[in-house]
């Protein structure tokens, strides 16, 4: 019969504990990673609250899983419960301050509640953890714009188009700004462009019935 010392038991139970705290964290990521898999199939098919209660069991599993709450969000904002959302986004922004597209969507909310000054903060947070990304120029062009802040406007339209060129918002923004500074003839080059991308895009805007 084998006998176990004292120090030799304490040393199989640490072991034997070690070993089923780290099966637990196993399954704990792969659940979490399951309900976050399904949430975005169901959101990609626009069922909000399926893919809502999706993400949420997602973040109950993993509370510091970042793209789960943006997609938590997301989801909040297609069923128009948009402080939830706003909620969602800014847990997103929490457990990941370089979750860049959590920052603009944060932004893009305050500034729909013409809380401009604190969408600029949200975006200007998405520029720095990615200065790479061309939809936080441009979204931080457009609440520029919204003050007349014509010159800072004008230079995040022209960096968003730097790292896109095909962006045919940021090339339209750009030509009403310079409009609006009495440079009608960038307006007219920019607009040019910006209908080359998109043919459609005058009469979206309104420009022609």
């Amino acid at each position: 019969m084998i006998s176990y010392s004292s120090s030799m038991r304490s040393l199989v139970f640490f072991f034997t504990l070690l070993s089923l705290v780290l099966i637990a964290q196993c399954c704990f990521a792969e659940d979490s990673t399951a309900w976050y898999d399904k949430g975005v199939e169901l959101l990609n098919q626009s069922k909000y609250p399926d893919a809502a209660a999706a993400f949420r069991n997602a973040t109950e599993l993993d509370p510091n899983n970042t793209w789960a709450w943006l997609n938590l969000g997301k989801a909040m904002q297609g069923m128009n419960w948009f402080t939830p959302s706003y909620d969602a986004f800014k847990n997103a922004t929490t457990t990941d301050a370089n979750n860049t597209w959590a920052w603009i969507f944060r932004g893009n909310f305050l500034q729909e509640r013409n809380q401009i000054p604190q969408a600029i903060t949200m975006y200007q947070n998405a520029i720095k953890s990615d200065q790479k990304n061309a939809w936080a120029w441009y979204h931080l062009g457009t609440a520029e714009q919204a003050l007349a802040h014509y010159p800072e406007a004008e230079q995040a339209f022209s960096d968003a188009i730097a790292l896109d060129p095909t962006n045919q918002w940021a090339w339209y923004n750009l030509a009403v700004v310079q409009k609006s500074t009495g440079d009608y003839g960038g307006y007219a080059m920019n607009l040019r462009k910006a209908s080359e991308i998109d043919p459609d895009l005058p009469h979206k805007v309104g420009l022609v019935s």
